[in-house]
């Protein structure tokens, strides 16, 4: 009976998650059908290899032909999708409410009130974004999953079709009391990872302190420019290696060495992009002094004592997490 868990683990790690219990019950009690009342080893073997390869079987529930995606990864290709689009509403509600609040204080210093068209114009902004971030990352992550698909089910592609199926073949099915990876956080960080990427990369200048007379930028966008291109490498590295973290569902040491290896990398970045005296605004910095002598104390303002602390703390907890 361990050939045909096997077996029926093997046929089912292909489909959706949601699927997979009831497939097996079916798969299961046709086979022990087939066994009838002759449940030896090599009747068992016999059936199951005549029932062929557990990977071509699995097609027969998930056809291939209509999709981009192949069936081993197509229902965590759906899942991704569902992350960005809500990663994508997220973006397009902050932005929308960061710029109306923006277009009301605008409107407000001139002493006027906004008119139905600007009020269209940034409800239509809203919807422009949440588009335009969809169609991007869409983009992006079919060319990831399209990647994963092909290079991680060719060899099983080339044996199900050159090869006949044996028994032999078959691989232990993994300990489930190794640790599972949480769906939830995964989305959550990937969610996060989206926002901030969009928010931080491309709209730092709604990253702001709002005061009743003025808007503040925290961040001196030319500087945050200027680092574009390895944020951007970073946060999709962090991405690619959530989606691997969906595909498997439990660490192992790949996921474990990826881990490591992305953790390093956003600490490189982090380190780099803080360590750059111009990233914080003048405006802000002024900001904040005058909160402090507001304060009547005579604590200082000290940029270099606070960026020094905060990239420390970085390194800690990162390098905690690696360990």
């Amino acid at each position: 009976m361990h050939y045909i868990d096997q077996y029926i683990y093997a046929v089912v790690k292909y489909l959706p998650e949601k699927d997979r219990a009831e497939i097996s019950e079916e798969l299961r009690a046709n086979i022990i059908d087939m066994l009838g009342n002759d449940n030896s080893e090599e009747n068992i073997v016999r059936i199951l290899e005549e029932m062929g390869s557990p990977f071509k079987l699995a097609l027969s529930y998930m056809g291939t032909e209509h999709y981009i995606i192949g069936p081993k990864v197509y229902h965590l290709y759906l899942e991704v999708l569902k992350i960005v689009a809500l990663a994508a509403v997220i973006i397009g509600i902050i932005t929308f409410t960061l710029e109306l609040i923006t277009e009301a204080k605008d409107i407000t210093s001139v002493g006027g009130i906004a008119s139905v068209g600007e009020i269209i114009g940034i409800i239509v902004s809203g919807f422009t974004t949440i588009f335009s971030v969809l169609v991007g990352f869409i983009f992006w992550v079919t060319v990831i999953f399209v990647i994963i698909e092909r290079t991680n089910s060719t060899d099983e592609v080339l044996h199900s079709i050159e090869k006949p199926f044996k028994v032999s073949n078959l691989k232990e099915i993994p300990d489930v009391g190794r640790k599972k990876i949480s769906k939830l956080e995964m989305v959550i960080t990937m969610v996060m990872t989206i926002v901030f990427l969009f928010i931080f990369i491309y709209r730092n200048d709604l990253i702001a302190i709002y005061t009743q007379n003025d808007t503040i930028r925290i961040f001196n966008g030319e500087i945050v420019a200027r680092y574009k291109f390895i944020i951007l490498f970073s946060g999709g590295l962090s991405i690619l290696v959530s989606i691997f973290k969906l595909i498997y569902g439990r660490w192992n040491e790949l996921l474990g060495i990826l881990t490591a290896v992305d953790s390093l990398v956003s600490l490189g970045v982090t380190v780099l992009v803080l360590s750059n005296r111009d990233l914080l605004s003048r405006g802000f910095i002024v900001f904040l002094e005058e909160v402090i002598d507001k304060t009547g104390t005579e604590a200082v303002l000290d940029i270099d004592l606070i960026r020094n602390g905060t990239i420390a703390v970085i390194c800690f907890i990162t390098l905690l997490e690696i360990g």
